[in-house]
């Protein structure tokens, strides 16, 4: 189960790998073409700014879930030095669950504020697209992470290592 539970992660990570560089790509060719048309053509790209700014923030927003995948996380390593080292697995097991937790809560809160933006129907003042669907990004990110943190707990072998900042 463990072999299965890594699995499905690498791939899910995969798949929002490619979906955040497809992001920046796109928002470098909206801009791009945006500024050619105004110098070539008198006039940029209606919308263009917007989209590449709805693109920079989708990618931005999954950077989340791939830093808790990657092992990029921030947290307070000073504890370590409190705690004897053999405490330090168990704790790290403890961490993850609060943090799945957490994850959770604000996944249910998101997919609430998502609900209430469809329901009202609001739209983006530029493109007059609805927004909900660019907002999904938002509670994917949190449930997911819950998802990885929960597995993190229950098979600590999956657990990335965590980077060292200086």
């Amino acid at each position: 189960m463990e072999g299965v539970a890594r699995r499905v992660l690498e791939r899910v990570y995969s798949v929002e790998i490619f979906v955040a560089c497809l992001s920046f790509a796109l928002v470098a060719i909206a801009l791009i073409a945006d500024v050619l048309g105004r110098e070539l053509f008198g006039n940029g790209i209606f919308g263009a700014q917007k989209f590449a700014v709805f693109c920079t923030a989708v990618a931005g927003l999954l950077g989340f879930a791939v830093v808790v995948h990657a092992g990029g996380h921030l947290r307070v390593q000073a504890v370590d030095r409190v705690f004897p080292t053999s405490w330090h697995g168990p704790m790290a097991r403890l961490g993850d669950l609060i943090s799945a937790g957490i994850c959770l809560f604000f996944g249910v809160y998101a997919v609430e504020f998502v609900k209430g933006a469809e329901e009202l129907g609001e739209t983006d003042m530029v493109l007059q697209i609805p927004v909900w669907p660019i907002q999904l990004v938002v509670p994917y990110l949190f449930l997911i992470s819950a998802a990885r943190y929960a597995l993190y707990a229950i098979f600590p072998a999956i657990r990335p290592a965590e980077k060292e900042h200086e």
